[in-house]
């Protein structure tokens, strides 16, 4: 019965530890200023300021505006991405954890 209570109490608290270090991976993208400082109103020059220059930029298809996409990181072999758009006077609209090309989708494609 003991064997059986120390594998299950070594299980629990590896179970606790991964949890964490998969945590910890997100926690450093959230601190990144492009995650962290950038808010809804802001210039393209203030994002870029805080920022720095985006990987890519687009006008997008399916929304208006244009989109600058932000490569934070790479996880498990794929990079992580943020995205920033912008209205048609330059102004952020919207961001978040995918790509612009992610982000610009046909609203109508999946029904």
């Amino acid at each position: 019965m003991k064997k059986v209570t120390g594998f299950i109490g070594a299980a629990v608290a590896l179970a606790v530890l991964s949890g964490c270090t998969a945590y910890d991976r997100a926690e450093s993208y959230v601190t990144k200023p492009v995650v962290q400082d950038v808010k809804k109103g802001m210039t393209r020059q203030q994002v870029r300021d805080i920022a720095g220059p985006p990987s890519t930029e687009i006008t997008m298809v399916h929304a208006r505006g244009t989109c600058q996409t932000y490569v934070l990181g790479q996880r498990d072999g794929k990079q992580q991405t943020y995205f920033v758009s912008y209205s048609d006077t330059g102004r952020v609209m919207n961001y978040g954890f995918q790509s612009c090309k992610e982000y610009d989708t046909d609203p109508q494609a999946g029904q």
